[in-house]
């Protein structure tokens, strides 16, 4: 097992992400009954048994690791120099997962002292489509390069949600599919021309795909002007992607709604 501090290579990182994925993988395809725990509201057993191998995997190679589901550990903050931080989401969507709804994937993004450095978003359901992005060298899809769409009319845009918006929104059609970290990344690839969350997300669910998304050339915002960035487990923020600055004025606007 190779071991990562700040001075590794962010494409050795990003290798250890794709195999973290795939470990992730084989337990989702393993598991056949999806229940709740009783543990924790909306917690499932697939999400717990995808966790253990996760938080396995990313502690011993040298990470500090919060997920959802296992909330964090010996987490030194702000973070050391030296040290990287894993903001593990092990199956988001899990809901979607219970029903067979083939929308869900494994949510990674590694952080070091400048904020979030790494992401990686392994959709899960069958298509196997990844999404990554490294800090300051752009986002991808499967190895291909990825930009947001452009779009700056409203009317003309097709946008994704966390919970309903309320009538009056002025966009052409909405999505509300229930994998926050996918939904977001689909604006980064020009699938949707924004996304807005009106009900409050953990970090672990948006923080890969928002990076992802920034590197796509979105712009980006928070709801309530609060910072993406938090270690905060019980802390909830409101994501605003946009494919351009007339989309993300929308997308504000609609909050107040």
């Amino acid at each position: 097992m190779p071991h990562f501090d700040s001075n590794s290579d962010d494409r050795d990182i990003l290798g250890f992400l794709h195999d973290v994925a795939d470990a992730a993988a084989d337990i989702i395809d393993e598991t056949g009954v999806w229940e709740f725990t009783g543990e924790r509201d909306g917690q499932y057993s697939g999400d717990v048994a995808v966790d253990e191998v996760v938080v396995d995997m990313c502690e011993t190679a040298g990470f500090f690791v919060l997920s959802e589901e296992s909330g964090v550990g010996d987490l030194e903050w702000p973070l050391p120099d030296n040290k990287l931080l894993i903001v593990v989401d092990p199956v988001d969507g899990s809901t979607n997962a219970s029903k067979g709804f083939p929308w869900f994937a494994t949510s990674l993004c590694v952080v070091d002292s400048r904020g979030p450095r790494v992401a990686l978003v392994a959709e899960q359901s069958g298509s196997e489509t990844r999404y990554a992005a490294i800090r300051g060298a752009g986002a991808n899809v499967d190895g291909m390069r990825i930009r947001v769409s452009g779009q700056t009319d409203p009317a003309r845009a097709v946008v994704g949600t966390n919970a309903l918006p309320a009538p009056g929104h002025g966009w052409w059609q909405v999505r509300t599919l229930g994998a926050a970290a996918l939904d977001i990344s689909l604006v980064g690839r020009g699938g949707l021309d924004g996304f807005i969350d009106y009900d409050g997300l953990g970090v672990w669910d948006y923080l890969a795909a928002v990076l992802i998304c920034a590197e796509a050339g979105a712009v980006i915002a928070e709801a309530n002007d609060e910072d993406l960035m938090t270690i905060d487990t019980n802390a909830r923020r409101r994501p605003v992607i946009a494919s351009s600055p007339e989309m993300l004025a929308s997308l504000m606007a609609s909050r107040r709604q």
